[in-house]
């Protein structure tokens, strides 16, 4: 079956026309229409999967799962602590294919230290299975006290 390029120009033309640098609206997330809510110490990122998305396969492609469940790790760091952190290692697991119409992705902390932090992300297919998970360490540097 051929791709249906119609979707695929609406992400694009979205995400030039809305991105902005910056947490929930930098380019990749807003062409993916990846959308953010934070609830009891978690984020949850859903998005719709469409065609364009899909490996050989047929279902969502292994990369961008890995992104989606990286970017709710990175967003729940910030939101939670304010300050941006970086992916030192993530080991992401695949359990089912995701082949739409739209999946979620949940993240949350698995401990918190002063510099490194670690965390998790599932991601359930529109039917809640379980499709993918990772688990992930992160660094963050929290900005230098400034005096009066």
């Amino acid at each position: 079956m051929p791709l249906d390029s119609s979707p695929a120009r609406l992400a694009f033309e979205t995400a030039l026309r809305e991105s902005e640098p910056g947490f929930e609206t930098f380019f990749l997330a807003r062409f993916y229409s990846l959308e953010f809510s934070y609830l009891d110490a978690a984020c949850i990122v859903r998005f719709p999967v469409h065609d364009f998305m899909f490996n050989p396969q047929g279902c969502l492609h292994g990369g961008v799962t890995a992104f989606v469940l990286d970017v709710s790790m990175g967003h729940l760091l910030r939101h939670t602590l304010g300050v941006p952190g970086s992916t030192i290692e993530m080991k992401t697991q695949y359990f089912a294919p995701i082949r739409g119409p739209v999946a979620r992705c949940e993240a949350r902390f698995l401990h918190q230290g002063q510099r490194t932090h670690f965390l998790e992300a599932k991601m359930y297919d529109a039917d809640e299975t379980l499709a993918a998970a990772a688990t992930s360490t992160w660094s963050v540097r929290k900005p230098a006290a400034t005096e009066p």
